[in-house]
């Protein structure tokens, strides 16, 4: 069992190390133009060529989604609660408890312990917290009274959102891409998954922390709560195998990274919340094993 844990989590740990040493190395990284590479490029193709591979049925895959809209609200819900009583921030904490790491982290993860199918699977919770993070998450950060409707407008012109699209046709049609469509899509996606580890390496190793105290809090909410609702949430959706598997996974993510980076962009509290993010992420490397020991 140490070994298929160690096959899982090896390739996590080199390709983040990787980014990691690279950063402390002070050679130039232009995290921010290989994050757009992955989003505008890389992260479409993936989803496109993910799906049209796989065989996967519509109703796992659109449950998973489903399953990733409650648990998201659940963990909101929590966030708030919480943030009430500490007299915390709502707008610069609250995501950092609700959007988990489910790219840079999860999809490799999911990659790794399930296979292709569970690639597929784990990119349905990955793109409802895309969606929620670049909408609701913008807005809940952004010190402009127009910022929902300004985030809304600009996720629409995301190809990652266009990916979407084209991915519940094809699992609705059950349509094949033509061989160099597909071999092309499989060729740009396959740099998606190396360069989220590396970038998070280097994302990691240029954050900053602050408040240790407020960031164990909200890092045992994120892990923990994230959890506790998944566990719910399968339980009342009757999700089974590797679906219900790749639900509990991504539940237990660290906070995202681009929580940090939004932070950043509108000034909201960037060190507490590169705090709950560090944090968080330590949290999890003891956390994914034990889950993932149960799991396979």
């Amino acid at each position: 069992m140490f070994f298929e844990l160690w096959s899982v989590m090896a390739p996590v740990f080199i390709c983040t190390a990787i980014g990691y040493c690279w950063a402390r190395s002070s050679i130039p990284y232009s995290a921010e133009f290989v994050s757009r590479i992955v989003m505008n490029i890389g992260a479409p193709c993936l989803v496109i060529s993910t799906i049209s591979k796989v065989e996967v049925s519509g109703q796992e895959f659109y449950a998973v989604a489903f399953a990733a809209l409650l648990i998201f609200l659940g963990t909101a819900m929590l966030g708030m609660l919480a943030l009430r009583i500490s007299g915390g921030s709502i707008r610069a904490l609250l995501p950092t408890v609700v959007f988990p790491n489910n790219g840079n982290m999860g999809l490799p993860l999911c990659l790794f312990a399930f296979g292709e199918q569970g690639l597929a699977l784990a990119l349905a919770f990955f793109l409802v917290q895309m969606a929620a993070l670049m909408s609701g998450g913008v807005a809940l950060m952004s010190r402009s009274n127009k910022g929902f409707r300004v985030a809304l407008k600009d996720l629409a012109f995301l190809p990652l959102v266009h990916s979407i699209i084209i991915a519940i046709f094809l699992l609705g049609t059950g349509v094949t891409l033509p061989g160099w469509i597909d071999s092309t899509l499989g060729l740009l996606g396959g740099l998606t998954i190396p360069l989220m580890l590396i970038t998070l390496g280097v994302s990691l190793a240029n954050l900053t922390t602050a408040g240790w105290g407020r960031s164990i809090i909200f890092s045992l909410l994120r892990i923990g709560g994230g959890f506790a609702f998944a566990c719910m949430v399968v339980q009342i959706l009757g999700l089974s195998g590797t679906a219900k598997h790749v639900v509990l996974l991504q539940s237990v993510m660290p906070a995202a990274v681009f929580n940090y980076l939004l932070a950043l962009k509108f000034d909201r509290d960037p060190n507490e919340v590169a705090g709950v993010v560090v944090t968080s992420t330590l949290l999890s490397l003891l956390v994914i094993p034990v889950l993932l020991y149960f799991l396979l």
